[in-house]
């Protein structure tokens, strides 16, 4: 069973409807879960969503995207946080996230080059027993079992609104999709996110620079191991990129997890909602309509449409999903197709008012009413000294707790009561029954004194 992570006991955007889950066409039933994606309020009433596709494994996935809330919420932004300072925070955190990922990977890597130099000596023998050859396919074996969680990696759209601005930074393929109004009241979409793919002029341009021959790779699938240029993790198409055909000419690493910011956005009233969501739920769209430039309004349609029939706001990510998946299942019944298994989709909306928007601090209010505050001074006191306390009130007879007020002030100075007991008047000159035993300390020093043993600073 796999671990809950943190993020999902974060306070969650209550304008935000998600839906994530690993597609169902390797045999086994697709799984709803927000497993790969966070959208949370912090206490300033900021809000922050993340949205990760993973490639090649779940794993690294996983661990970007827990390290990239706790960059970005560790600490949040402040109220006085300028556009500029908010932008390089998101920045910081794609640097951050990437060099804990090679971190958290050292002894693997390290366990690497150690396999492939006892398998060079292996080579160089001209001689070869059974147990070399034993020895040869479990280091093959363990190898292969490195580099497949070496190439474990994701692209990422993270998006912060904050002070009523909209900010999106993004790696890979994943989108950030803003509908809103025009002046003529049409809605329109704008994709505010760069595709890192070997479709974008840009991207190939940096390639070129970097010594690599780009004609080969315009019409190309894969650049090493992976379709995007940009990632988080996989450190085998990055630290051991020259392994790859067609990438050793190559100056310096191909793929790369330097984010593209956008922002800030101002939000207002022509801002309708949001769509963060992974290249494997539009490129269903894609392969379906038989085009890419239309995707995005044919995506944003799907969430309108679902808006205005859907009765549950939490349900209509889910929806729009299911309504995709199956229109793509019959696609590939009626073409003879069989799609790729284990890809993971999700779709994150972000209302803004296209419905009437859920207030954002009333959780926080309820929250704040039913909250127990405590005297930091009683949390601090000896275990055995609480203990000494109880027992020498039933021993008087007093059976008044007076602690079932949710709302102890803290306030109070402890020279004017009894913080445990608010009921009983603290006794400012009464004297505290001892609750150590010195009897053994005075034993040993009278048996040190008869043997002449006493060190001189003892009396």
């Amino acid at each position: 069973m796999i671990a809950r992570p943190w993020t999902d006991d974060l306070p969650k955007c209550r304008n935000t409807c998600v839906a994530s889950y690993l597609s169902p066409f390797d045999g086994n039933a697709s799984s709803n879960d927000d497993y790969l994606c966070f959208y949370c309020q912090t206490e300033d009433n900021s809000c922050l969503y993340g949205v990760f596709e993973p490639h090649n494994g779940l794993d690294a996935a996983r661990f970007i995207m827990q390290r990239m809330a706790a960059e970005l919420l560790f600490p949040p932004p402040t109220a006085a946080s300028t556009d500029e300072e908010i932008r390089e925070k998101l920045r910081n955190a794609f640097v951050s996230v990437e060099k804990a990922y090679i971190e958290n990977y050292d002894g693997m890597i390290a366990e690497r080059t150690s396999l492939q130099y006892r398998l060079q000596i292996l080579t160089a023998h001209t001689t070869h027993n059974a147990q070399m050859s034993q020895n040869y396919n479990s280091i093959l074996k363990r190898l292969k079992e490195i580099d497949q969680h070496l190439s474990g990696g994701a692209t990422v759209v993270v998006a912060l609104v904050h002070h009523n601005k909209l900010f999106v930074a993004n790696v890979g393929e994943t989108r950030a999709l803003l509908c809103r109004t025009d002046d003529n009241g049409v809605l329109r979409v704008i994709q505010l996110t760069v595709d890192h793919s070997l479709n974008n002029e840009d991207e190939l341009l940096r390639l070129s620079h970097l010594g690599l021959d780009v004609n080969k790779f315009r019409n190309a699938q894969y650049l090493g191991n992976q379709t995007g240029t940009r990632c988080l993790g996989n450190y085998l198409v990055k630290g051991l990129y020259r392994a790859f055909p067609g990438l050793g000419s190559a100056t310096s690493d191909p793929v790369i997890a330097q984010p593209e910011i956008h922002g800030p956005i101002k939000l207002d009233e022509s801002c309708r909602f949001l769509v963060l969501v992974t290249a494997g739920v539009y490129k269903r769209l894609q392969e379906v309509k038989g085009g890419i430039e239309q995707t995005n309004k044919q995506l944003s349609q799907l969430v309108v449409e679902n808006f205005r029939k859907e009765l549950d706001f939490n349900k209509i990510s889910q929806s729009v999903l299911e309504e995709i998946e199956e229109e793509f299942l019959s696609y590939c019944i009626n073409n003879n197709l069989t799609p790729k298994s284990n890809t993971h989709v999700t779709l994150l909306i972000r209302n803004f008012n296209f419905l009437p928007p859920i207030p954002q601090r009333e959780t926080n209010t309820v929250q704040k009413q039913n909250a127990v505050r405590f005297n930091p001074i009683v949390q601090s006191k000896s275990n055995t000294l609480l203990n000494e306390i109880d027992s020498e009130l039933y021993s008087s007879g007093t059976n008044d707790m007076g602690t079932n007020d949710s709302n102890i002030d803290t306030n109070r100075s402890i020279e004017s009561s009894s913080d445990i007991y608010p009921s009983r008047p603290y006794e400012k000159d009464k004297r505290i029954k001892g609750y150590v035993d010195f009897s053994c300390y005075y034993e040993n020093v009278a048996k040190a004194r008869k043997n002449g043993t006493l060190p001189s600073f003892i009396n």
